[in-house]
Protein backbone atom coordinates (compact mmCIF):
# COMPACT_ATOMS: atom_id res chain seq x y z
CA UNK A 1 0.00 0.00 0.00
CA UNK A 2 1.45 3.12 -1.28
CA UNK A 3 -0.11 5.25 1.66
CA UNK A 4 -2.88 6.71 -0.37
CA UNK A 5 -5.65 5.04 1.29
CA UNK A 6 -6.65 4.63 5.00
CA UNK A 7 -9.27 3.92 7.67
CA UNK A 8 -9.15 6.95 9.14
CA UNK A 9 -12.56 8.07 9.13
CA UNK A 10 -16.24 6.92 9.68
CA UNK A 11 -17.67 3.24 8.91
CA UNK A 12 -18.98 2.92 5.34
CA UNK A 13 -22.17 3.04 6.83
CA UNK A 14 -22.01 5.78 9.29
CA UNK A 15 -19.94 8.52 6.26
CA UNK A 16 -21.71 11.47 4.98
CA UNK A 17 -23.16 11.02 2.13
CA UNK A 18 -21.76 11.35 -1.14
CA UNK A 19 -22.62 14.39 -3.37
CA UNK A 20 -21.83 15.62 -6.83
CA UNK A 21 -18.37 14.91 -7.91
CA UNK A 22 -17.65 12.03 -5.12
CA UNK A 23 -17.37 14.87 -2.70
CA UNK A 24 -18.77 14.11 1.23
CA UNK A 25 -21.01 16.32 3.13
CA UNK A 26 -21.83 16.36 6.03
CA UNK A 27 -25.83 16.58 5.60
CA UNK A 28 -28.23 14.04 4.71
CA UNK A 29 -30.37 14.42 2.17
CA UNK A 30 -33.57 14.83 4.45
CA UNK A 31 -31.91 17.85 6.13
CA UNK A 32 -30.81 19.23 2.56
CA UNK A 33 -34.55 18.58 1.43
CA UNK A 34 -36.07 20.16 4.71
CA UNK A 35 -33.93 23.44 4.56
CA UNK A 36 -35.57 23.81 0.44
CA UNK A 37 -38.65 23.73 1.93
CA UNK A 38 -38.45 26.16 4.37
CA UNK A 39 -36.62 28.31 2.31
CA UNK A 40 -39.78 27.66 -0.76
CA UNK A 41 -42.10 28.22 1.99
CA UNK A 42 -40.60 31.38 3.68
CA UNK A 43 -40.81 32.84 0.06
CA UNK A 44 -44.76 32.04 -0.34
CA UNK A 45 -45.31 33.52 2.89
CA UNK A 46 -44.36 36.82 1.77
CA UNK A 47 -44.28 36.71 -1.80
CA UNK A 48 -47.53 34.88 -2.51
CA UNK A 49 -45.44 32.91 -4.34
CA UNK A 50 -42.66 30.37 -3.85
CA UNK A 51 -40.24 28.80 -6.66
CA UNK A 52 -41.31 25.77 -8.45
CA UNK A 53 -38.71 23.90 -7.37
CA UNK A 54 -35.56 24.04 -5.28
CA UNK A 55 -32.83 22.13 -4.51
CA UNK A 56 -29.94 22.27 -2.08
CA UNK A 57 -26.67 21.57 -2.32
CA UNK A 58 -24.08 20.91 1.11
CA UNK A 59 -20.22 21.48 1.00
CA UNK A 60 -18.23 21.70 3.98
CA UNK A 61 -19.92 25.26 5.61
CA UNK A 62 -21.46 26.03 2.71
CA UNK A 63 -25.18 25.78 1.69
CA UNK A 64 -26.66 26.60 -1.76
CA UNK A 65 -30.11 26.57 -2.61
CA UNK A 66 -31.00 26.51 -6.08
CA UNK A 67 -34.76 28.12 -6.85
CA UNK A 68 -36.24 27.60 -10.15
CA UNK A 69 -39.28 29.84 -10.98
CA UNK A 70 -39.19 32.57 -8.39
CA UNK A 71 -40.59 35.51 -10.05
CA UNK A 72 -44.46 36.90 -9.32
CA UNK A 73 -46.31 37.72 -11.90
CA UNK A 74 -45.83 41.50 -11.49
CA UNK A 75 -41.89 40.57 -11.13
CA UNK A 76 -42.32 38.64 -14.40
CA UNK A 77 -44.42 41.90 -16.15
CA UNK A 78 -41.35 44.27 -14.83
CA UNK A 79 -38.62 41.91 -16.63
CA UNK A 80 -40.63 41.94 -19.93
CA UNK A 81 -40.65 45.37 -19.69
CA UNK A 82 -37.02 46.00 -19.12
CA UNK A 83 -37.06 46.90 -15.54
CA UNK A 84 -34.51 43.60 -13.86
CA UNK A 85 -33.00 46.33 -12.23
CA UNK A 86 -36.07 46.92 -9.91
CA UNK A 87 -37.14 43.59 -9.54
CA UNK A 88 -33.48 43.21 -8.09
CA UNK A 89 -33.82 46.16 -5.48
CA UNK A 90 -37.44 45.05 -4.36
CA UNK A 91 -35.68 41.09 -3.84
CA UNK A 92 -32.86 43.04 -2.00
CA UNK A 93 -34.89 44.84 0.29
CA UNK A 94 -37.10 41.92 0.88
CA UNK A 95 -33.74 39.55 1.66
CA UNK A 96 -32.08 42.44 3.70
CA UNK A 97 -35.41 42.66 6.05
CA UNK A 98 -36.43 38.66 6.11
CA UNK A 99 -32.94 37.31 6.49
CA UNK A 100 -32.89 36.05 9.61
CA UNK A 101 -35.39 34.30 8.93
CA UNK A 102 -33.82 32.25 5.62
CA UNK A 103 -31.11 31.97 9.07
CA UNK A 104 -33.54 30.74 11.91
CA UNK A 105 -34.38 28.13 9.67
CA UNK A 106 -31.21 26.34 8.35
CA UNK A 107 -29.90 26.89 11.84
CA UNK A 108 -32.75 24.86 13.55
CA UNK A 109 -32.63 22.28 10.62
CA UNK A 110 -28.73 22.13 10.71
CA UNK A 111 -27.75 22.63 14.29
CA UNK A 112 -25.34 24.90 12.83
CA UNK A 113 -24.77 29.09 13.61
CA UNK A 114 -25.04 30.49 10.23
CA UNK A 115 -21.59 33.67 9.75
CA UNK A 116 -23.14 34.65 6.68
CA UNK A 117 -26.14 34.71 4.51
CA UNK A 118 -26.67 36.01 0.68
CA UNK A 119 -29.12 36.01 -1.87
CA UNK A 120 -29.28 36.83 -5.13
CA UNK A 121 -31.89 36.24 -8.87
CA UNK A 122 -31.12 36.12 -12.21
CA UNK A 123 -33.93 37.93 -14.05
CA UNK A 124 -33.13 36.32 -17.63
CA UNK A 125 -33.23 32.23 -16.33
CA UNK A 126 -35.76 32.76 -13.48
CA UNK A 127 -33.05 31.70 -11.06
CA UNK A 128 -32.75 32.43 -7.44
CA UNK A 129 -29.81 31.39 -4.76
CA UNK A 130 -29.99 31.42 -1.09
CA UNK A 131 -26.43 30.96 0.47
CA UNK A 132 -25.35 29.89 3.71
CA UNK A 133 -21.98 29.75 4.97
CA UNK A 134 -22.11 28.19 8.18
CA UNK A 135 -19.66 28.73 11.34
CA UNK A 136 -16.61 26.30 11.35
CA UNK A 137 -17.65 22.86 13.51
CA UNK A 138 -15.43 23.52 16.72
CA UNK A 139 -13.49 20.04 15.98
CA UNK A 140 -12.68 21.39 12.35
CA UNK A 141 -11.68 24.73 14.14
CA UNK A 142 -9.46 23.45 16.39
CA UNK A 143 -7.59 20.85 14.20
CA UNK A 144 -6.88 24.07 11.30
CA UNK A 145 -3.11 23.91 10.79
CA UNK A 146 -1.52 26.37 12.62
CA UNK A 147 1.73 28.34 11.77
CA UNK A 148 5.16 27.02 13.16
CA UNK A 149 7.05 29.81 15.26
CA UNK A 150 8.98 31.99 13.14
CA UNK A 151 6.96 31.22 9.92
CA UNK A 152 5.39 33.72 8.22
CA UNK A 153 1.50 34.25 8.60
CA UNK A 154 -1.13 35.57 6.77
CA UNK A 155 -1.51 38.32 9.88
CA UNK A 156 1.85 39.77 9.69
Amino acid sequence: MDGAETSAGPAPEDAPEPAAGGMRTGMDGAVRAAISRAIVRIHAEHYGKGATQAKTYAFDNLIVTVLRDVFTTVERTLIELERPDTVREVRTTFQTIMGGSFVAAVEELTGRQVESFMSQIDPKSGLGVEVFVLMPEPERAQSAPRSLPGSASAAS
